[in-house]
């Protein structure tokens, strides 16, 4: 091969290395504008997150229809009338006067934010969409709510006074036969998503975080003593020992002569609280007929915690982490709770049974000599 030959071919192998090259670089150069498209797609959709236009305003028209008169209650757990009777009550703690800059948001939005809330099992983000506010704002609007609740608290859950303990005792002994019953004490686990600070005080028996609430209820559901913020760890009793009733019931100060709240086997007797008979396979008729009365009557306090999860779905699991703002969540529930009886919603429609509550424990304190006594005294007269 001479010369010239031998230059042609290194031409035509360096003609044919260069096309390859530049269709290398034509393929990267396509590769990155793909990948730099689809990179700012996606910087797109999250910027871009769907918003629910007037969603609130929607609700709203939609429930002056006849027909639709429901949907209210669907979406923000209360119906119309008790809202503007709770909008009533913590207007003057939401309403915020203009200073410039961004509008206030107004006390009804806030409330129906909150009710929204607190009635589903949805995110802040999610409800952020709902009704166009951020995160942040959903967050704060939240926190006021909470605290605006936490202002009528002793307004709306409230120790009954001598004549409405007479009262509430003719109706409970008119139902099952045990006289002198004020109310039904009994305590309750509060799903957490998680342990505030890892803590594993609040893991209760069951293997879960929690954070008890103790309520006292009367014979209509009406929440008349609520105490919470204890770990899902701490027995039932601990928590009663460390609560105002307690020391006020301990002091004389709660009950009129011969009254008596009705518990279950986690609770001591005390001359102010009766618990059942222990069935250790010794008890005699009267002593089952005794325990089956007072386990009937106290299906009212089952019911009032299955109403109140039932209703406000965000108790089924709470997502908050600061143990004061579950606490402070925990208590705005029960006030609304109480509302929904005062104002006689329907509450069957929104009872939940499914709760397995880890709360079945026994008294780890001793009886009082008076419980004793009292609980006799009961025995006799049922």
């Amino acid at each position: 091969m001479g010369d010239g030959e031998t230059q042609i071919q290194h031409l035509s192998t360096f003609i044919f290395l260069a096309e390859i090259l530049d269709d290398e670089e034509e393929c990267m150069e396509i590769e990155h504008k793909q990948s730099l498209g689809l990179h700012l797609n996606l910087q797109k959709k999250r910027s871009e997150m769907p918003k629910v236009n007037n969603y609130m305003r929607v609700i709203d028209d939609m429930t002056f229809m006849y027909q639709n008169i429901d949907d209210f209650k669907l979406h923000y757990r209360l119906h119309r009338d008790t809202f503007d009777i709770v909008l009533n009550e913590v207007f003057i703690w939401l309403h915020i006067a203009y200073r410039g800059g961004s509008l206030p948001i107004e006390p009804d939005k806030q409330l129906l934010v909150f009710l929204n809330y607190l009635g589903n099992q949805q995110s802040m983000r999610e409800c952020a969409h709902l009704f166009g506010l951020s995160k942040s704002t959903v967050h704060r609007v939240i926190h006021s709510v909470t605290s605006a609740m936490l202002q009528i608290k002793d307004k709306v859950i409230r120790w009954p006074n001598g004549e409405e303990q007479k009262e509430i005792a003719r109706e409970v002994q008119r139902n099952c036969g045990i006289p002198g019953v004020v109310g039904f004490i009994d305590g309750t686990h509060i799903r957490l998503a998680s342990a505030p600070g890892g803590d594993r005080n609040f893991y209760n028996r069951k293997g879960y975080p929690s954070m008890q609430l103790q309520a006292v209820v009367d014979n209509k559901l009406q929440i008349i003593s609520a105490y919470t913020g204890w770990p899902g760890c701490t027995h039932d009793a601990r928590v009663l020992r460390n609560s105002l009733l307690y020391h006020n019931a301990e002091s004389g100060r709660s009950f009129i002569q011969d009254h008596q709240l009705l518990a279950d086997n986690a609770y001591p007797l005390r001359n102010w609280l009766i618990s059942p008979y222990k069935n250790y396979g010794n008890l005699t008729l009267q002593q089952h007929r005794f325990n089956k009365k007072l386990s009937s009557a106290r299906q009212t306090i089952e019911r009032a915690f299955g109403h109140l999860k039932g209703r406000f779905r965000r108790l089924k699991e709470v997502t908050l982490h600061d143990p004061k703002d579950v606490a402070q969540l925990i208590m705005a529930a029960c006030i609304l709770h109480n509302f929904c009886v005062i104002n006689t919603e329907e509450l069957e429609e929104f009872m939940d049974s499914s709760e397995n509550d880890p709360n079945a424990c026994q008294n780890v304190y001793l009886n009082g000599a008076n419980g004793v006594a009292r609980r006799m005294r009961l025995l006799q007269l049922v």
